[in-house]
């Protein structure tokens, strides 16, 4: 059975953080806390999400950090991305990591053939078989042999 999310999603680019690898972290065993799972013990969570603010002044500024034109209708924001991992009076915007610096995806390269032209050189010419005489040709016991030439070997 696999596990649904819930759509939570870092709406930062690059970043792949969501709310269905956090459950996972959750769930498992913590290594401090033997028998607790992360979720029971008093260790701090892995990270959070934020949601986008009401007030319209900050969220003009946070979709200027983001570069986020058309935001989705639920915007999260990982706590990777604050200052003080949160959104705090000091620092209340995302202002780290914020995908402005990943290379744009790779594209496909172009893979060239290279065609070489393979030549034999000093070819043989084609010889005829009726330039060579059987007269020419010796038998063991030093005698020669005649073989009429319009003859086919």
């Amino acid at each position: 059975m696999s596990a649904k999310g819930s759509g939570t999603t870092c709406a930062v680019r690059g970043c792949h953080y969501n709310r269905k690898k956090l459950n996972v972290w959750l769930n498992q065993e913590c290594y401090d806390h033997k028998p607790l799972t992360k979720s029971d013990c008093s260790c701090p969570q892995w990270y959070y999400f934020y949601r986008l603010p009401t007030d319209e002044e900050d969220r003009r500024i946070w979709l200027r950090n983001l570069y986020l034109k058309r935001p989705p209708k639920a915007l999260y924001v990982c706590s990777f991305h604050f200052v003080d991992k949160k959104p705090t009076e000091r620092n209340p915007y995302p202002t780290l990591w914020l995908g402005h610096r990943i290379p744009p995806e790779k594209k496909r390269r172009v893979i060239k053939k290279e065609t070489t032209d393979i030549r034999i050189k000093d070819e043989p010419e084609d010889i005829a078989i009726e330039t060579f005489t059987q007269t020419d040709a010796e038998t063991p016991d030093g005698s020669s042999t005649e073989i009429p030439q319009n003859s086919v070997l």
